[in-house]
């Protein structure tokens, strides 16, 4: 088999690695930012619950939680616990093993996003490396660490790690990098332990499967050619047998009730949180998210690259080796657009409540906003070669400007009320670890019936007490009696007065002041508010001295 080389473009940037370790400083630095911040910003909940299932691995010991995500809180906590098992159930345990090196905190999974985002753009840069000349490779790095969604979530997780660890065995194998190793069973293994890994650690690692899987056998019929039929055998067989583990388990969860985990897919292949799937409102809605997750002239720069720019890649003349490229084409295009269009495509559902479901496009986006750029640069070569170099700098300076814009609001967004938030820390200070709190509000969330239902994320995370809904007087009344429930929470709003009324001629009570909401001149959100809250000393009465 040849090994791939695109002649074009070996141009090579000396010091490559010195910029690149800068590209890692820049992220890390901007990932960094307010670490310790608590858990009531954009996407709160998937910050929270993860770290929540983290922490009771170490809390409660896996003799209680058997290994598996584990819904609880309080000490004793419940016998017969809820499990979280819709999941693969790695991630959670990895995680778990970083909490117990940087502790029990909110920056803990900071930290761990920074570590697993510099092993992604290290291992993207490796493979870009091989594919595109110096420069090209440094402006997609940068562009990819400049979108706000990189900026705030991070690269991925550890499927991600895995999933692009799987793509570089992948290209070398087929002896697409120029510059590349010499392919040998090592990087069989690789590639067979990564696309198995990439799945244990979350459903979608199983899109880097299907298009790694996918580009090859096309390739293959593109060229005439058999596949080689120990990559190919990797290629079927170690998704196939993770994604076997993963189900297996899933269905023990489930008490071997298959129909559970169909619906759970019907759900998120179509209309997810929402009451009806409308493609109109769905590609509305990906366009809304791209807009904020990599800024509209980048989008706009990587798609007139990938329109018109086309034209002028391909009126170029075709090489005469088959495994050469073009001057500024794209590199396994098909590669790295499958990825994110069947994860979009097959999930889609997914999309409606979380814009992190576009972050597989990151590398698609950024190779073809750089290449963008590159291709306008020849052109303006052409006419005077300071005017290339100033309009690249006045695009690289546009995009930076923008993209800090997006990333610094993104950062600004609250989902949960900072002053929520310090009231359910107060109280886990207030109640003893083996009582709970008495409510108004049970607090309870339910995705699917599937899923069971749940404490939110971010009150389980502060809080850490069982919650016990009481909507009447006579109920908190008879609950209070048990010496279970120190306190008893409520909102102060009208709707309650009568039961607000009551309970302060008995009980004495503390006043949390309520927040107001804020959103942009256009209507859209930024800060959640709150209404002000009530919690009643349930263990002295009003007229106690």
């Amino acid at each position: 088999m040849k090994k791939e080389a695109n002649l074009n473009q070996t141009d090579k940037t000396p010091n490559f690695w010195f910029c690149g370790g800068l590209l890692v400083i820049l992220l890390a630095s901007i990932l960094a930012h307010d670490m310790n911040r608590p858990f009531y910003g954009l996407h709160s909940w998937a910050e929270a619950h993860g770290s929540w299932l983290a922490r009771n691995h170490i809390k409660y010991g896996f003799g209680y939680t058997k290994g598996m995500s584990t819904w609880a809180v309080g000490n004793p906590p419940k016998k017969n616990p809820q499990r979280y098992i819709d999941h693969p159930q790695l991630p959670v345990l990895v995680t778990s093993l970083f909490m117990r090196v940087f502790g029990i905190n909110e920056a803990n999974r900071r930290i761990t996003i920074v570590i697993i985002s510099v092993i992604c753009l290290t291992i993207f840069l490796r493979i870009l490396r091989g594919l595109l000349d110096d420069k090209t490779v440094l402006l997609a790095g940068l562009i990819y660490i400049l979108f706000p969604i990189s900026g705030y979530f991070g690269f991925g997780y550890f499927h991600t790690v895995m999933g692009f660890l799987a793509i570089w065995y992948y290209l070398v194998l087929i002896r697409a990098l120029k510059d590349g190793p010499e392919p040998g069973r090592i990087h069989k293994l690789g590639l067979a332990v990564s696309l198995f890994l990439t799945l244990q650690f979350g459903w979608n690692g199983f899109f880097y499967c299907f298009a790694i899987g996918v580009h090859y056998v096309a390739r293959c019929i593109f060229r005439r050619q058999l596949p080689d039929r120990g990559l190919l055998t990797i290629l079927i067989v170690a998704p196939l047998s993770s994604m076997v583990l993963n189900f297996t388990i899933m269905a023990g969860g489930y008490g071997w009730d298959f129909n559970k985990i169909v619906e759970l897919y019907k759900w998120r292949s179509a209309k997810g949180e929402m009451p009806a799937f409308e493609w109109g409102a769905w590609f509305a809605k990906l366009w809304e998210f791209a807009v904020t997750n990599f800024t509209l002239p980048i989008l706009i720069t990587a798609i007139a690259y990938l329109t018109f720019g086309q034209l002028l890649v391909f009126m170029e003349p075709k090489p005469e080796r088959q495994d050469e490229r073009r001057p500024r084409q794209f590199p396994q295009f098909w590669l790295f657009a499958i990825i994110p269009l069947s994860q979009l495509l097959f999930l889609r559902g997914a999309l409606w409540k979380h814009q992190t479901w576009e972050r597989p496009m990151s590398p698609l986006i950024a190779i073809a906003a750089a290449l963008g750029i590159m291709l306008l640069a020849d052109i303006l070569k052409k006419v005077h070669r300071r005017l290339a170099y100033s309009t690249t700098a006045v695009l690289i300076g546009v995009f930076l400007v923008y993209c800090a814009i997006g990333t610094n609001n993104y950062y600004a967004i609250r989902w949960q009320p900072p002053a929520k938030i310090e009231m359910f820390k107060e109280l886990n200070r207030k109640i003893p670890p083996d009582k709970a709190l008495l409510s108004f509000e049970a607090f309870m969330i339910n995705q699917h019936k599937s899923k069971g239902a749940h404490y939110r994320p971010e009150i389980a995370w502060y809080l850490d007490r069982e919650i016990v809904q009481a909507t009447t007087f006579e109920q908190v009344q008879e609950h209070a009696q048990t010496g279970n429930f120190p306190y008893y929470l409520t909102p102060a709003v009208d709707s309650l007065s009568p039961l607000v009324h009551q309970m302060q001629k008995r009980y004495k009570f503390e006043y949390i002041r309520g927040t107001q909401g804020e959103r942009t001149k256009d209507g859209k959100f930024i800060k959640a508010g709150m209404y002000p809250y009530l919690i009643f000393d349930l263990k002295s009465t009003a007229d106690t001295p």
